[in-house]
């Protein structure tokens, strides 16, 4: 199966990093009472995405297309219920073993090993995958008749299995805490690329303490040992129930590594395939006393440098884009109005819906793995077979400072997946064709969508500011043997992510940020 790489069981010993200690740690747990089971790490991929995640939860969850995503596997207990709806909904496993887990009060995840080599981004975080539940009418109208909601319904609200209307169990996949990321390893134990690290995840301070003392006994610095909390609750109710029961809220963590610094790209491919890490499961003994469970999730406090004294240059680079677009490659457009209509914005999941964990659980909705490393704007649903070509123009947040790198990214809207990437890296510079005119010309960018960017031949930057997405890439509305929603094939959604503000852990402040524009262009007579 592509992507999949060669499954290590850790415990088992097999060669990974950080094996000379997994020997003495397995024993040292027993000896203390606990019980272990064994785990590896896979790659998560766009195909795995197609084969196994839309078949069976009909949503792609807009996975990144930035980078794959390396997942912890792990062996079930004797007595924890497994969803028949969810086996290998993230790919193959071996019988026995899963990607989405429960947890009783006093379990930990445990993985550690090398992390990958030199490059902008890594991170790990676990969230509440789904939860038994069910969503208000109310709640399900406010979006459904959201004129700006830029994702459709299907995905945003759904039961596990897809369309199971009594099945009593909602997709959550909503954000548990702030990730642990390349900023936040640095600080507490200096730079970690391609260092050992080592990650608890538990709800139990208890069991943490008694995992960290245990790693330590095999000499590992308290310092490079990380914990993600599993909150008790959070500001707007409980999370949970834990347990091994049906009714039980299950987790999914994945470790996200993007792009790799130059001349690193091989390297990052042969740590992706066959990621050298560890991975177990442990649970604490009675004996260890009563279970000490973290208190309220708090998410950190996000900053940004504010872009508003640009807003002026953004709308002159808006009508120089369309004057120059309709003069030279003449195409039509009626989004160039000022100001701008509701159509041609991109808004941000957080900043203008409110798309936290703690939201989605309220009501019930899938969050789509949201996290709080990035601003994370999103175009509605676009078709892409009549000619149209789409114009994103915005501030370059690693030119305004709000961003450690950007990706502008192409998705498919009928398995709500991502396909394709832009970074920051090409998006620089692509406004300077437009300096005589616009000032500040260095912080924007200017990018195009089609499927032919033949049209846009003479224009400032072509080809490099013009990606084709081909139908081998996104296939046309026309191909009915592609998988996904039939409604929405042919259809792409444009998303923009600005990643980790320098000099924090966290991504920027949207409120601080301008809005993205996204402007369709059409051609005469089409």
């Amino acid at each position: 199966m592509a992507g999949c790489g060669q499954h290590r069981a850790g415990v088992a010993g097999s060669g990974t990093a950080g094996e000379p200690i997994t020997s003495g740690l397995v024993a040292d747990l027993k000896r203390s009472g606990f019980q272990v089971n064994p785990g590896y790490a896979r790659l998560y991929t766009q195909q795995e995405c197609k084969d196994y995640t839309y078949p069976l939860l009909k949503n792609c969850l807009l996975s990144n297309p930035a980078a794959p995503y390396v997942m912890p596997v792990v062996k079930t207990w004797p007595n924890e219920y497994i969803d028949p709806a969810t086996v290998n909904v993230f790919g193959r496993t071996r019988p026995g073993y899963t990607t989405t887990y429960r947890l009783d009060p006093r379990d930990a995840i445990v993985l550690y090993g090398k992390m990958p080599p030199p490059g902008r981004y890594m991170g790990l975080q676990t969230w509440e995958f789904s939860r038994r539940g069910q969503w208000k009418a109310g709640d399900y109208l406010k979006w459904e008749h959201s004129a700006d909601r830029p994702v459709p319904m299907q995905y945003l609200f759904d039961t596990i299995p897809p369309d199971g209307r009594r099945s009593g169990r909602v997709q959550s996949t909503s954000a548990l805490g702030d990730i642990v990321n390349n900023v936040v390893m640095q600080r507490q134990s200096g730079y970690s690329f391609e260092k050992n690290r080592y990650f608890i995840i538990t709800p139990s301070a208890s069991t943490d303490r008694a995992v960290r003392r245990a790693l330590q006994a095999q000499g590992v610095h308290g310092e490079d040992i990380f914990t993600e909390q599993i909150p008790a609750r959070d500001d707007l109710g409980q999370i949970g129930p834990l347990g091994m029961g049906k009714n039980a809220i299950d987790f999914m963590t994945a470790l996200r590594y993007a792009v790799p610094d130059p001349g690193q790209e091989q390297a990052a491919d042969k740590w992706r395939k066959n990621p050298p890490l560890t991975v177990m499961r442990v649970r604490a003994p009675d004996s260890l006393g009563p279970v000490q469970r973290y208190g309220s999730l708090t998410f950190a406090k996000r900053m940004a440098n504010s872009e508003a004294h640009l807003a002026g240059d953004l709308r002159t680079l808006v009508n120089a884009v369309c004057d120059r677009v309709g003069s030279t490659a003449h195409l039509h457009t009626g989004d160039c109005t000022q100001p701008p209509s509701a159509s041609t914005l991109m808004p941000d999941l957080v900043r203008d819906f409110g798309w936290t964990g703690p939201y989605c659980r309220e009501i019930g909705m899938n969050c789509l793995g949201d996290q709080q490393d990035a601003a994370y704007f999103f175009a509605r649903p676009l078709p892409l077979d009549s000619g149209q070509v789409y114009a994103v123009v915005d501030t370059l947040g690693t030119e305004t400072g709000n961003a450690t790198y950007t990706a502008l990214s192409v998705n498919d809207a009928s398995l709500n997946a991502g396909v394709a990437n832009v970074l920051d890296t090409t998006l620089k510079g692509s406004a300077n064709g437009y300096a005589s005119t616009v000032r500040n010309s260095g912080k924007f960018f200017v990018h195009y969508f089609t499927r032919d960017c033949g049209v846009l031949r003479g224009l400032p930057g072509w080809p490099k500011n013009c990606t084709e997405i081909t139908t081998q890439m996104l296939p046309s509305h026309l191909d009915t043997s592609t998988e996904g929603d039939p409604a929405l094939h042919g259809m792409f959604i444009a998303s923009l992510r600005d990643y980790v503000k320098p000099g924090t852990e966290r991504g920027p402040d949207s409120s601080k940020l301008l809005t993205p524009r996204i402007l369709t262009f059409t051609q005469p007579g089409k």
